[in-house]
């Protein structure tokens, strides 16, 4: 049984931000009776892991909180949620699984694909998990290259592969292994566009908010998911169209 214990991570000099404080109330809201514990350099060991050292050293605080994540829920089980997850209803319906997790899923408004990927902004499981095992012992070995980043989505998908995990937005479940929901349970967004994608199904929603950028580069996010935006509604040929003519009129 997943324990009633939600983790969250903040690394770095920077306050959280006011937006992750009305998402974290929402967790408080839906989630009355689960214990919340905040992780950070005050109580995670991240000196203890070159990968972390290393990451945190180059500021890259999102790659600390990707171990600090997994630890936290191969140590003690529990369900982790990244700051920019709003809860629509409680997980108590998922506690019986050992291990559980989500797709996302979006069109690439460039070639018009829809994909499917492992998250990790939303997953739960008991402690001892054999999915946070796996992911736990790469981590000890894994070399931090901030030239070369590797997120633990694309550790994920490697394992996803191993085990026969197909990357269609379908439940599928490995017995003590893992269960994996369609992406509307869990990440109820476009991983493109962000347009928002709720069903019956919905327990939260993962607001890719990219609240580990500086400010620059969150303008930067924002600026290519409404571009992403417009050529989902619009179609390339059309968005570039528009995008030409504003350029035009600010001239």
């Amino acid at each position: 049984m997943i324990p009633k214990l939600i983790h969250y991570c903040w690394f770095g000099p920077a306050t959280l931000p006011a937006t992750a404080q009305r998402y974290i109330a929402s967790w408080h809201q839906f989630l009355p009776d689960y214990q919340i514990q905040l992780w950070n350099e005050h109580n995670f060991d991240y000196q203890a892991i070159p990968y972390a050292r290393a990451a945190y050293a180059a500021g890259k605080y999102a790659f600390v909180a990707d171990v600090c994540r997994v630890q936290a829920l191969y140590q003690h089980g529990g369900i982790y949620l990244d700051t920019d997850v709003q809860m629509l209803a409680s997980f108590d319906p998922f506690l019986h699984h050992h291990c559980f997790t989500g797709f996302e899923q979006g069109m690439d408004p460039y070639t018009r694909q829809l994909t499917c990927n492992p998250q990790a902004g939303v997953m739960g499981c008991e402690a001892g998990s054999a999915l946070m095992q796996n992911i736990w012992q790469q981590y000890q070995s894994l070399e931090f290259n901030p030239q070369q980043l590797i997120t633990i989505n694309q550790i994920f998908k490697q394992l996803y592969q191993q085990h026969n995990i197909i990357l269609n937005n379908q439940q599928q479940e490995i017995p003590g292994y893992v269960c994996v929901y369609p992406s509307d349970y869990f990440m109820a967004k476009n991983a493109y566009t962000h347009e928002l994608n709720r069903s019956i199904h919905t327990v939260c929603i993962h607001h890719y908010d990219g609240t580990w950028l500086n400010d620059s580069k969150r303008i930067n996010l924002l600026k290519r998911q409404l571009l992403n935006l417009l050529r989902t509604i619009l179609g390339a040929r059309n968005s570039r169209k528009l995008i030409a003519l504003l350029k035009r009129k600010h001239q």
